[in-house]
C-alpha cells in the first residue's frame, strides 16, 4: 500500500510537470518574442553565436560575460530550426524548464511533510505569473530551477555537511553563476543560513562543520578576482555588470526605500500567507524550539535566501529601477512554499504574540509599497504580478483601488491569525487561486504587449524584410529617428545584418558594436579616425535617402518611421535627411521639419503637402521663407523651391518646413539639375 500511494503521488508530480508545460506553453503561443530589449535580443544573439562556434561574441566582437548556460540553453533550438521556429521551440523548452522546477520543491517539502502537502507546495510553484517569462528570452527561465536547486543544496549541507553535499551545493553555485550573476549572492546566504543555524543550535559548530566549503569559496574568490583584474583589471570584476561597482552612485537612503519595495513585492508574489509561516517557524528556531533538523536547515535556508536576495536586488534597483523587479526575486518564492507546506504539516501552529507580529511586518511590506509608482505600464516586463493590480486601478480608479487592496490584504492575512484550525488549508487554496487568477491576466498582458511592441516596431511587415529583400551585408545606420529598442528588434530578425553605424549624438542602443559616424557635407559618412564608412547595403529610416538603388521600404508604424534598404553606390553617401515629421508624415503646430540635402547643387526641392486646418505653412531655406500658403482642408499644395544660386555641389542647404496648425506630407524630395 504505502509503495502504491508513493508511486501515485510521483505520478501526479509528473502529471503537474506535464500540465504546467502544456498550459505555459499555450499561453506563449501568440507571444511575439523577443520582446524586452535589449536582454531577450541580446541573449537570443549570443545563444546563436554560440551554437555556431563563434563564442559569445555580436557581430563578431566579444561581448562582456553576462551568462553561459542561458545562451546555451536559447541558442540549441537554432541548430535546427530557423528564426521563428527557433523562438517556438525556445519557449516549449523553457516551459519545461520552468515547470520542472515542481520536482525540487516536492522532494524537498517530502522531506518534512506529508504528500499532500509537498505537492501543494509544488503547485504554488508552478502557478506564479513570473512563470510567464516562458514565453520571453530571459534568464529567469534558466535560473528559476537552478537558484532552487542550489538553495535545496545549501539546505542539505547545513543538515548533513558530509563532504560529497557540500561537492554537490558547490556544483549547484558553480551552475548558478554560469547561469546568471545574481548568484554571487549565494556567498552571503551561505553565511547568513549558517549563522541562523548557530544561533538556533546555539553553538558555532555549524561554521566548523562547513569550513571546507568557506575554504573552497574563498579559494576561488581569491583566483576570480586575480584572473579578473589580470584580463582587464578591477573594473572587470562584475564582467557586463562592472557598472555596479560604482559605490558613489548610490544613496544609502535609495537603497533602503529600494529594499522596502521588494520586501513588498515577496509578499506579493507569494500571497502573502506563505511568508508569514515561514516567520513563525523561524520564530520558533531562533528561539531554540525547534527540534528537528531538517525543518531548522529549511527555515535557515529559506530565510537567508529571502533577506539577501531582497537586500541584494534592493541595492541593485535602487540605482536602475523606478519600480521593483520582481522578476531577479521569483526563486525566493518555491522556499517559502516548502515552508508553507511543512507548516501545514504541523497543524498550522500559531503562537502568540509571535504571529501577530509577522503578520504584521508582512502587510506593512505590502502597504508601504507605492502604489501609484509599482503599479504602472513602465512596470510590466519587470513585475507580472503587477499587471493585475495595474489594470484593476484603471477599472476602478486608484482610491477605490487602494481600499480593495488595503483591505483584500489585510482580509487574507487576518485569516492566517485566526482561522479555526481545521479550515486553515482552505488558506492553501486562496493562495493557489490568487496566483493562478493573477497568472492568466499576465499572460495575457504579455502576449498582447509583444503584439503592440512588434506592430510598433515593423507596422505588419515581416520581422526578417531585410534578409527576406536579399540584404548583402547590411549596415543598420541609426539616426535618432527610430526608438533605439527598434534597432535591436531589426538586429535579432536579420543574420544580413553585419553591421551597426550610429550618428554622432544619437542615442546609443547599449552593447551592440557600433561604428559612430558623422555625415560631411557631402554626405559621406566618415567614422571617429575620419576614414569612410563603407557598407554594400544600408537600411536606415524613410527619412534618410541614400545614394544608390531603393530595395524595399516599410511602412510607419504608430510610433516611428518606416525604414528602406538600399543598395549603396560607393562610397557611402547621404543625399537627404528629414528630421521633425511625425511617422505618418504630418507637421503639427509649432513643430519644425528640417531638411538637410548634402551634396547640395542646382535643383529644387519639391513637396507635396496636404491642408488640414488651412492655416499659414512655410517653406524656409537658410532661415528665409521662399513660399508660404494657408493650405485650405483637404487641399494640396506642390511648392517647388529652388536651391540658392551658390549651391556649387560641395556644401549643405537647410531648407525648414514650417506650419501654424496642421498640415501632411506625402512627397519630400530633392530634385537634382541634370
Amino acid at each position: 500500500m504505502p509503495r502504491r500511494h508513493f508511486d501515485r503521488a510521483l505520478l501526479a508530480l509528473g502529471a503537474l510537470v506535464l500540465v504546467s508545460t502544456v498550459v505555459r506553453f499555450a499561453l506563449s503561443r501568440d507571444v511575439l518574442a523577443p520582446l524586452i530589449a535589449p536582454d531577450e535580443q541580446l541573449y537570443g544573439l549570443l545563444g546563436r553565436s554560440l551554437v555556431a562556434g563563434d563564442g559569445l561574441t555580436l557581430l563578431g566582437e566579444p561581448v562582456p560575460y553576462y551568462s553561459i548556460l542561458y545562451p546555451l540553453l536559447v541558442g540549441l533550438p537554432f541548430v535546427w530550426a530557423d528564426l521563428e521556429d527557433g523562438v517556438r521551440a525556445v519557449q516549449l523548452l523553457q516551459a519545461l524548464v520552468m515547470s520542472v522546477t515542481a520536482v525540487p520543491v516536492y522532494l524537498w517539502a517530502r522531506g518534512s511533510a506529508a504528500k499532500r502537502w509537498a505537492l501543494g507546495a509544488a503547485v504554488l510553484t508552478v502557478l506564479i505569473p513570473g512563470l510567464a517569462y516562458s514565453g520571453l528570452l530571459m534568464s529567469e527561465a534558466l535560473y528559476y530551477p537552478v537558484a532552487v536547486i542550489a538553495v535545496w543544496a545549501l539546505a542539505t549541507c547545513l543538515l548533513e555537511p558530509t563532504l560529497a553535499r557540500q561537492a554537490l551545493f558547490l556544483l549547484a553555485l558553480g551552475v548558478a553563476l554560469a547561469t546568471r550573476l545574481q548568484a554571487v549572492g549565494f556567498v552571503a546566504v551561505l553565511v547568513v543560513a549558517v549563522a541562523l543555524l548557530a544561533v538556533s543550535e546555539r553553538s558555532t559548530a555549524p561554521f566548523r562543520r562547513l569550513l571546507p566549503t568557506f575554504g573552497v569559496l574563498g579559494l576561488a574568490g581569491v583566483i576570480w578576482v586575480g584572473a579578473r583584474v589580470a584580463a582587464g583589471g578591477v573594473g572587470e570584476l562584475l564582467g557586463a555588470y562592472a557598472t555596479l561597482g560604482a559605490a558613489d552612485e548610490y544613496s544609502i537612503g535609495d537603497i533602503a526605500q529600494s529594499i522596502a519595495w521588494e520586501a513588498g513585492a515577496v509578499t506579493l508574489i507569494t500571497v502573502g500567507v506563505p511568508l508569514v509561516t515561514l516567520g513563525i517557524l523561524a520564530w520558533q528556531m531562533v528561539r531554540g524550539a525547534e527540534r528537528d533538523p531538517r525543518v531548522r536547515a529549511l527555515v535557515a535556508t529559506a530565510l537567508a535566501y529571502a533577506v539577501v536576495t531582497v537586500v541584494e536586488v534592493g541595492a541593485f534597483a535602487s540605482r536602475f529601477v523606478e519600480h521593483v523587479t520582481e522578476r531577479q526575486l521569483l526563486s525566493v518564492a518555491p522556499p517559502v512554499f516548502v515552508a508553507f507546506a511543512v507548516w501545514l504539516e504541523r497543524g498550522a501552529p500559531r503562537p502568540q504574540p509571535a504571529t501577530s507580529i509577522v503578520a504584521f511586518l508582512v502587510a506593512a511590506s505590502a502597504l508601504l509599497l507605492p502604489l501609484d509608482r509599482v503599479t504602472t505600464l513602465a512596470a510590466y516586463a519587470d513585475a507580472p504580478s503587477m499587471i493585475p493590480l495595474e489594470q484593476l486601478t484603471r477599472h476602478v480608479g486608484q482610491t477605490t483601488f487602494e481600499t480593495l487592496y488595503a483591505g483584500a490584504l489585510a482580509a487574507v492575512l487576518l485569516a492566517a491569525v485566526l482561522l479555526p484550525r481545521r479550515a486553515v488549508p482552505a488558506l492553501a487554496v486562496v493562495v493557489a487561486l490568487a496566483l493562478g487568477a493573477a497568472t492568466v491576466v499576465a499572460s495575457k498582458e504579455v502576449r498582447e504587449g509583444s503584439q503592440t511592441e512588434r506592430e510598433r516596431t515593423f507596422a505588419g511587415a515581416p520581422a526578417d524584410w531585410i534578409d527576406a529583400s536579399g540584404g548583402n551585408e547590411v549596415a543598420l545606420l541609426l539616426t535618432g529617428q527610430r526608438l533605439w529598442p527598434a534597432a535591436w528588434e531589426t538586429l535579432f530578425w536579420n543574420e544580413s545584418i553585419t553591421k551597426v553605424i550610429r550618428l554622432r549624438g544619437v542615442e546609443s542602443p547599449g552593447v551592440v558594436p557600433q561604428e559612430v559616424a558623422t555625415v560631411h557635407e557631402d554626405g559621406r559618412l566618415l567614422n571617429r579616425s575620419g576614414g569612410e564608412v563603407t557598407a554594400p547595403d544600408v537600411a536606415a529610416p524613410t527619412g534618410v535617402t541614400i545614394v544608390g538603388d531603393e530595395l524595399v521600404t516599410t511602412p510607419p508604424s504608430f510610433e516611428q518611421p518606416g525604414m528602406t534598404l538600399w543598395r549603396v553606390e560607393p562610397p557611402l553617401r547621404l543625399s537627404r535627411r528629414i528630421v521633425g515629421l511625425r511617422p505618418n508624415g504630418d507637421l503639427h503646430g509649432g513643430e519644425v521639419a528640417r531638411i538637410r540635402v548634402f551634396a547640395c547643387g542646382s535643383g529644387r526641392l519639391e513637396l507635396t503637402l496636404l491642408g488640414k486646418e488651412g492655416l499659414p505653412t512655410r517653406v524656409l531655406l537658410d532661415g528665409r521663407v521662399l513660399a508660404e500658403r494657408a493650405v485650405p482642408p483637404e487641399g494640396v499644395w506642390r511648392p517647388s523651391v529652388p536651391a540658392p544660386p551658390s549651391a556649387d555641389g560641395s556644401g549643405i542647404c537647410r531648407y525648414r518646413l514650417e506650419t501654424d496648425g496642421l498640415i501632411g506630407s506625402t512627397r519630400i524630395e530633392f530634385v537634382r539639375d541634370g
